[in-house]
């Protein structure tokens, strides 16, 4: 489902959301790649069950409900051939953009797509640096970005191959959790694909991750406050990455939306 037309210069946002029994992806989707689109001045195209139908599921912790639930993360793989655009910036529906740093993807020069290699916790706990003991270091597929070029084909040609046999891979790379994760796949075909070496390029900034269940947010024009339901976190106005589905679904989430301004 696209709702602007292709831009000239051919850049554009892309999402994918699977609807699953506790939470409406499809609509987070639509609000957060609105926003995104927005933020950015770029527009986007949603790719859902209408487009990618499969029945294959995982299952994820949620922080809402302290329980695992259905999770449908199958198809990133297909961003390359599904986007319509020359240079594409990928982001999860529970990823907020709030500033334009992601623009200066476009400045550099020779690249055929970068990863999110860099993150933080609001509450200052750090994130994993590696995919397990004697594994990879971290790679987040949260955002990432690529062009229309033969070594973006291949990467995600690549990641779809390990996707279909998960199990191998993340055997051969000593990654201990069985759940498939495009964080890990990508990971995966980023050090295969450039010779068992990382790839230069990364997303611009640090990812910040809200990781616990969110009450509420307040945006002022140069930060936010962020509560729970025990505590507040007053942080710089950047990209969120909100792993709270219960909040993005709340009339807060869609008050923020509407009143945030660029």
């Amino acid at each position: 489902m696209q709702n602007l037309k292709k831009s000239a210069k051919s850049r554009g946002i892309l999402g994918f959301a699977f609807n699953t029994a506790d939470v409406d992806y499809v609509a987070i989707a639509n609000q957060t790649l609105e926003l995104a689109s927005r933020v950015l001045g770029l527009p986007y195209t949603l790719i859902t069950d209408e487009t990618i139908q499969s029945n294959i599921t995982n299952q994820r912790y949620s922080i809402d409900s302290g329980t695992f639930v259905q999770w449908r993360n199958i198809g990133r793989c297909q961003a390359y051939c599904l986007s319509p655009y020359d240079e594409t910036i990928v982001i999860d529906v529970d990823y907020i953009v709030q500033d334009s740093t992601l623009l200066k993807i476009f400045e550099v020069d020779a690249w055929d797509y970068m990863l999110q290699r860099h993150s933080s916790l609001i509450n200052t706990e750090l994130l994993p640096h590696s995919m397990g003991p004697q594994s990879l270091p971290f790679v987040w597929a949260t955002v990432f970005a690529f062009r229309k070029t033969p070594k973006a084909e291949m990467f995600f040609d690549l990641v779809e191959r390990i996707q279909n046999n998960y199990n191998y891979y993340r055997l051969l790379f000593n990654i201990q959790e069985r759940n498939y994760r495009n964080d890990f796949a990508f990971a995966m075909a980023d050090i295969i694909l450039n010779g068992y070496t990382e790839s230069k390029h990364s997303i611009p900034g640090t990812m910040f991750t809200v990781d616990t269940k969110i009450h509420s947010i307040e945006v002022n024009d140069t930060f936010f406050v962020v509560r729970d339901l025990d505590s507040a976190y007053v942080i710089p106005r950047s990209n969120l990455h909100i792993m709270s589905k219960q909040y993005l679904q709340s009339d807060n989430f869609k008050e923020f939306v509407t009143n945030v301004t660029t």
